[in-house]
């Protein structure tokens, strides 16, 4: 049975303040023996307990408690009245609840998240480009999700934040209608780029021949090029012309973007990239002792080793070398797209919308990030072999665009309809613009790297402003609110526009003040609904929101209008028209972020002692945050059972996570559905490396915190600490294991009642390390023991030893055990419907409506999943139950 929190009662005076009729003399006689005046075990004593809003969440424990078997506890007698008590106590409750939703309803009012907030934005003003989620303050969270209104607070931090945001967003849509740009085509050769060619020869901070760039032509060395005895480029060769690299671009001395070219006004593009593996020799300088730049101010300092590359030595490529694009702007990188260099030259395309004066990332992702130890300058590549070490060669990069459609000046056509736009000299709207380069500036280097936008002051003409701010105003209104506007709300924002107009501020500054104003107003930020059945628009805004985790579009707004939409064959049509749009994917990441936690996904680090072969290796972490992404996209996509959260026969790999999850034959750098050996131990999503990672802390793992994680997000049951219980600390020394500490902590009976229920579930997952690798041994660093031999993807030698060995086994609180985590899904399997597919369906009514399942909410989580059992509780066929029910079609 799943343990919630019940709904919060505010100011409801219940009818009953005693107990209700016949629960104190069972509590009496079966109860009050432990949890009496005296010492009351758990600090709870039922000998005075009355019947409150305060006290509800006792009472739903006391009757949850009982109906489970677990109280009275084992080897004392069950009561004889147990029924007609559990009967009394769920009555009452009921009643509570059902009166408290019937007078405020289940949900309260709320905000928008900043999720939310960010995609209303974006879709209101038509700039899909536009990243300000992460500008706005911390979103509370409330039963483990961002949408109760509970945890969505507005402090004056927030309110200064919508302001500035809001006309952030409003002055990048004028700066596309500024600019607007021809579509044009450039194309950067890599002999062109001087991130590249400047990168050929040692400058401070930058003299391991591994860092640097080399000239290629048709996978052969250039020799005279590099040595600067022959031109950088030949115009009879121009095309066929590389850069080669044997490393990541990223490292702690700097990699290389494409300066040359810096996105002129943001929109779409289409972005093409030409290169090819390369293989090259080893042998080469280990180290330059840097005398300045150019080929002429070097000298060798070490002398030459295998592990090192020969650049005067280059061969075509083994094997295809997996490629990411990033966008890249004031030292922050975001990925784009993969694609595979081939042996061969191929050109590979991707389209994406850039914002103005970002650049361009190309990263050859499975080459080692070189990192310097602080105290040893060595590292090495762990890909070199006594036969050499793989590369890339890149070509050059081609950007086209912007691309344009009748999407692109959609945000400005929005906020001034066809009203000319022109540069002012004096008054206006500072626009962002990309400033012209200076004198000189190639457009790149080590030494340029400052942003280049400026503000350019803006002015719109109207012959009749007064009138044209009235009209643009009202319909600027009527797409930013969810709802019709009040007409008192209209004047009122017209009002400002007055003020600030009459003031000497300027249409166009004067009619922003005003938008400001609408974007940071209830009506745009807060979800209203009134208590009782949810209207058109109130029930079109919920939909959206679950399913878009933006506001309704104009045919869900129609709908609503029209009265439609409480049609059940006409919310079912627009609940698949929702899930099966490309904005889809902001409710499955959104939803993965809280209920999954993979926003956390950042929150540590890998100890570089233990663990350095993931450090630096955000290759791997991208492809494990995608992995479930995809997955749960499947899972609504395809309507698959709720099962497949505990065990499926397929998942979604790249090359790089096949590796981490030893599985063969998978090669490339994008992910796809692969079936999983039978016997494998992935599957489902607990044993997800991203899973892994986000439930460790870098360092260690804990069972307890796995256990809680399983407990709570995959099995439904809340679990909570008592106060000021420390944690189990792991012992990395490697002298004892952490199930060794648990049993120490188990022994005392105020710690075994919630730890022989979250740890098993832990245990289970203790084959998996920090990242999610499997593993039979833990692993340990102590002076005195010889470490393991190896190299880490950043290029510096394994630190750790193997210690104890790993047990994975255990037994289940409620019966079962399991000897590792397959035998431990099977047990979880046998449970579908109690747990697993009741979990699902919690999770998703919490998430949709902003509010707990309450205890009086029980009887519709059971009518909804009857409604979907002769699909084994189909993913998706949850989601139409769930939006058909009354919990999601009422306040």
């Amino acid at each position: 049975m799943n343990r919630v929190t019940p709904l919060l009662l505010l100011g409801c005076q219940l009818a009953l303040a005693a107990p209700p009729p016949g629960a104190e003399p069972f509590l009496r006689q079966n109860c009050v023996s432990c949890h009496g005046p005296a010492k009351p075990q758990a600090g709870l004593d039922l000998s005075k307990l009355d019947f409150q809003p305060t006290n509800l969440a006792t009472w739903i424990k006391i009757h949850d408690r009982v109906a489970a078997g677990e109280m009275p506890p084992k080897g004392m007698p069950r009561p004889a009245a147990q029924a007609p008590f559990l009967k009394t106590v769920a009555t009452a409750i009921t009643q509570a609840e059902t009166t408290a939703a019937a007078q405020s309803g289940r949900a309260g009012l709320r905000r928008l998240n900043a999720y939310e907030y960010e995609n209303a934005i974006r879709d209101l003003l038509a700039v899909p480009w536009l990243r300000i989620k992460d500008k706005l303050p911390q979103d509370g969270i409330a039963h483990r999700f961002n949408k109760a209104g509970a945890a969505l607070d507005v402090s004056h931090v927030q309110m200064a934040r919508y302001l500035s945001t809001a006309q952030l967003a409003m002055r990048e849509a004028i700066a596309v209608k500024l600019v607007h740009p021809p579509t044009t085509v450039t194309r950067v050769y890599a002999r062109q780029e001087p991130t590249l060619t400047g990168n050929m020869w040692p400058r401070e901070g930058n003299t391991r021949t591994d860092r640097m760039s080399f000239p290629v032509l048709d996978s052969r060395a250039q020799p005279e090029v590099r040595a600067g005895r022959a031109p950088l480029s030949n115009p009879e060769t121009k095309d066929r012309e590389a850069m080669g690299r044997v490393s990541s671009i990223f490292s702690d001395a700097g990699g290389f973007s494409w300066t040359s070219f810096r996105v002129p006004v943001a929109g779409r593009y289409r972005i093409k990239v030409k290169g090819y593996s390369i293989w090259v020799s080893g042998g080469g300088i280990d180290h330059w002792n840097f005398t300045g730049f150019g080929p002429e101010k070097t000298a060798y300092l070490y002398t030459p080793r295998h592990e090192r590359p020969n650049s005067d030595e280059v061969w075509p490529g083994r094997r295809n070398e997996p490629i990411a694009v990033y966008a890249q702007s004031s030292g922050q990188s975001r990925p784009l797209g993969e694609f595979d260099f081939l042996p061969e030259p191929t050109e590979h395309q991707i389209e994406a919308h850039l914002a103005a004066n970002e650049v361009i990332q190309t990263d050859s992702m499975r080459l080692f990030r070189t990192r310097v130890n602080g105290t040893e300058l060595e590292y090495i590549n762990p890909l070199a072999t006594p036969e050499g070490m793989p590369g890339v060669a890149f070509q050059w990069l081609e950007v086209e665009g912007p691309l344009y459609d009748e999407s692109s000046t959609a945000g400005y056509k929005l906020l001034f309809d066809n009203l000319p736009l022109r540069r002012s000299q004096d008054t206006g709207i500072p626009v962002p613009t990309v400033a012209p380069r200076p004198p000189g500036d190639a457009g790149g280097g080590f030494r340029n790297r400052a942003p280049r936008l400026q503000d350019v002051l803006v002015e719109v003409d109207t012959k009749q402003p007064r009138e044209d701010a009235r009209r643009l105003l009202r319909a600027f209104l009527a797409q930013a609110y969810r709802a019709p506007a009040d007409p008192a709300d209209e004047q009122r924002f017209f009002q400002l526009f007055e003020q600030q107009f009459a003031a000497g501020r300027g249409f166009a500054k004067s009619l922003l003040a005003a938008y400001t104003a609408v974007l940071s107003s209830p009506g745009f930020l807060y979800v209203q609904e009134a208590p009782g059945k949810l209207a058109g628009h109130a029930l079109s805004t919920r939909l959206a929101l679950f399913l878009w985790n933006s506001p309704p579009d104009a045919e869900l707004r129609s709908l609503a209008a029209a009265g439609r939409l409480s049609n059940p064959t006409v919310l079912r049509a627009q609940t698949e028209r929702l899930l099966n749009h490309p904005k889809s994917t902001r409710f499955v990441e959104a939803f993965s972020d809280y209920w999954l936690d993979l926003r956390k996904i950042d929150d540590t680090s890998p100890s570089t002692t233990l663990y350095n072969d993931y450090e630096l290796d955000d290759p791997l972490k991208l492809a494990a945050v995608e992995e479930t992404r995809l997955f749960t996209a499947e899972l609504f996509r395809r309507n698959l059972p709720a099962r497949t959260v505990i065990h499926s026969d397929f998942t979604f790999l790249n090359e790089r996570l096949a590796r981490h999850y030893g599985i063969p034959g998978v090669t490339g750098a994008n992910l796809r559905r692969v079936t999983l050996p039978p016997d494998s131990v992935r599957g489902g999503l607990m044993t997800q490396a991203s899973i892994l990672k986000v439930t460790a802390n870098g360092t260690t793992t804990s069972p307890v915190l796995r256990g809680v994680w399983i407990m709570e997000r995959i099995l439904g049951f809340h679990t909570a600490p008592p106060p000021g219980v420390p944690a189990v600390e792991p012992d990395i020394r490697g002298a004892v294991t952490i199930r060794q500490q648990l049993d120490k902590h188990r022994a005392d009976p105020s710690c075994a009642s919630c730890h022989r229920k979250i740890d098993p579930p832990g245990f289970a997952l203790e084959s998996f390390d920090v990242f999610g690798g499997y593993r039979t041994r833990y692993r340990a660093a102590v002076d005195d023991a010889k470490p393991e031999p190896g190299v880490g993807f950043s290029g510096q030698r394994f630190a750790f030893h193997y210690a104890l060995p790993v047990d994975s086994a255990g037994a289940l609180d409620g019966g079962g055990s399991f000897q590792d985590i397959r035998e431990f899904k099977k047990l979880l399997l046998a449970k579908e419907e109690q747990t697993v597919a009741r979990n699902l369906a919690t999770q998703l009514l919490v998430y949709s409506t902003g509010a707990p399942v309450s205890f009086a909410n029980r009887a519709q989580v059971d009518q909804i999943l009857l409604r979907t059992r002769a699909s084994q509780y189909g993913v998706r066929d949850l989601v139409h139950s769930i939006v058909q029910s009354p919990l999601f079609q009422s306040k």
